[in-house]
């Protein structure tokens, strides 16, 4: 990941003085990701993992459960609205991605709610981004499929700088404002980051806009080129202005805030994503839980004496985001922000609740502070992150015991699986028990997006090295479902296949092998020796058949 750091230096000018908002690279930003589709995620151009792994989305999970338990205690009254129990409540993701997030958090919320007092409460996921090419992905993707058909997944077509509502799928329902009868749950996962804001200096109580100034060290003939990213260069100036900027009293109001109490210091205005967040607003009636995760800022504090803000490049690119700002937003209409009294260390995950009563969510307030304010997923990830370097000091038990703390994280099974390779042949018969059962979870919530790492044939391998001969035959099979023939995966379907005596079969595979590398020496010598015991075995027979 590169950071463009300003610049003034003689390098070709592509526009000069313009609101960060208005600045070509957005331009260039959507442009890649509609060049790109999935393979901005397959490629791990963009990241991910961080907010799209079984853990969060179990975070998740259990903070959206308190919200709607909360609407579900609310009695009626002169400043309430009970649920409507035959609409549906809408947890609208923006952005999906890859798809990963949505299909972690359907599986850990079926799995809760459907045991629980909001059993009844009906509700639809809606997954959403504004690149066509995207949804049909998801619509086709397997593992998504059985959530259609249950009724509890459409998809969307929705852009978060502009679209007014949303236009389902498969149902053809339009999410809009006096349509939604119930509150509307939203996730905005890397998002606020990528989406247009704006930069304003503060100094001895007078605002400054700062406009950018975009160059590049080469002349760039097609300024729709989103490889330009990768070697722009910028640069700001400030210009007083007044507090009122925009022509919205809300946004106004935050900027008079930040007049009257910072100084000497650069603030990202997120200007997209509170535009988005309005609509959002009026489109759920005033009722709703945003739950996102960013790098970002939430307290005052973090917002003083900053430098001229960086822009961070990974295919894409992505700015931090002024979560204070959106809190201001919420608090100013009514509402409150959660977020951790700790410093953050890689993620910031951070909610706000709007609705009739907004004193009164008990259980949503609980809900973060046991799934995201103690341990919750940037302590996880932290403590992932060190794990990683030390899985070879790990027993077989401990990585097990990680894998079940992680929620069966297929990633970590991945990062892993040498360590519990090299283990598994000496453990005992009970730790490979659990290994086997373990195998089968982390399988459950693997979400195939095509990556150059094969799961399932590590877990075939797992899988043979404790004696699992026709599990692992299974497993082998969906790698070669998933990536194809590989000599490798058949020469081990075939040591399988000799394991059960299915000396035919056995010997297909290495045919199947050698056809796809005639210089697999391993395979020659199999060959040799499945053709020799098939003769004897044959002779066997024969010396055994009456006259």
């Amino acid at each position: 990941m590169r950071k463009l750091q300003t610049s003034r230096d003689t390098s070709v000018c592509l526009e000069q003085n313009r609101r960060l908002s208005q600045s070509l690279i957005w331009r260039l930003q959507r442009r890649f990701f509609d060049q790109r589709g999935i393979d901005a995620w397959k490629q791990a151009t963009v990241p991910q993992y961080i907010t799209s792994n079984p853990f969060i989305a179990g975070a998740y999970s259990r903070l959206v459960f308190g919200f709607l338990r909360d609407c579900y205690a609310v009695t009626g009254g002169n400043d309430s609205i009970p649920l409507d129990l035959n609409e549906p409540v809408y947890i609208v993701e923006l952005g999906s991605g890859s798809g990963r997030l949505a299909y972690h958090f359907l599986k850990k919320f079926m799995s809760v709610s459907s045991r629980s007092t909001i059993k009844d409460i009906p509700f639809k996921y809606v997954m959403t981004d504004a690149i066509e090419r995207n949804l049909g992905y998801w619509r086709a993707h397997p593992s998504l499929k059985p959530f259609v058909e249950q009724g509890a997944l459409d998809f969307a077509l929705f852009d978060a700088e502009q679209s007014e509502d949303i236009r389902l799928c498969h149902s053809g329902d339009i999410l809009s404002a006096g349509k939604i009868k119930n509150p509307l749950v939203v996730v905005a996962n890397y998002l606020f980051d990528s989406i247009p804001q704006d930069v304003f200096y503060l100094q001895d109580g007078q605002l400054y806009e700062s406009l950018i100034t975009v160059s590049s060290p080469r002349e760039e003939p097609d300024l729709e080129d989103p490889e330009i990213l990768s070697r722009i260069e910028i640069s700001y100036d400030n210009h007083p202005t007044s507090g009122e900027y925009y022509d919205d009293p809300d946004l106004n109001r935050i900027l008079e805030y930040y007049q009257q109490r910072l100084a000497d210091t650069y603030v990202l205005f997120p200007f997209a994503a509170l535009r988005c967040t309005r609509r959002l607003r009026n489109m759920s009636g005033g009722r709703m839980l945003l739950i996102s995760a960013d790098k970002g800022y939430i307290k005052e504090d973090s917002l003083a004496g900053r430098d001229e803000p960086a822009i961070n490049v990974h295919g894409s690119f992505s700015m931090m985001v002024n979560y204070h700002a959106i809190a201001q937003y919420f608090q100013n209409s009514g509402g409150q922000a959660l977020h951790t009294s700790h410093r953050h260390s890689h993620i910031n995950i951070c909610a706000f609740l709007l609705g009739r009563q907004p004193d009164t969510f008990t259980e949503t307030r609980q809900a973060y502070s046991e799934a995201i304010e103690q341990g919750g997923p940037d302590d996880f990830y932290t403590l992932k992150k060190g794990i990683d370097k030390h899985y070879e000091d790990l027993s077989l038990e401990q990585l097990i015991a990680l894998l079940r703390l992680s929620g069966w994280d297929p990633k970590i099974f991945l990062d892993s699986f040498p360590a519990m390779l090299d283990r598994v042949e000496s453990a005992s018969e009970l730790v490979r028990q659990e290994l086997y059962r373990g195998i089968r979870r982390v399988w459950d919530n693997y979400y195939h997006i095509g990556e150059e790492r094969d799961i399932a044939f590590c877990m075939a391998m797992l899988l043979y090295g404790m004696d699992h001969y026709l599990d692992a035959l299974t497993y082998f099979d969906h790698s070669l479902r998933l990536y194809g023939p590989d000599p490798s995966t058949l020469y081990n379907m075939a040591m399988c296949h000799y394991a059960l005596r299915q000396l035919d079969r056995a010997n297909e595979c290495v045919d199947q092998t050698l056809e796809l590398d005639p210089a697999f020496d391993a395979a020659k010598i199999m060959l040799i020796k499945i053709q020799s015991e098939a003769a004897g075995q044959n002779s066997l027979d024969s010396s055994t058949i009456s006259p």
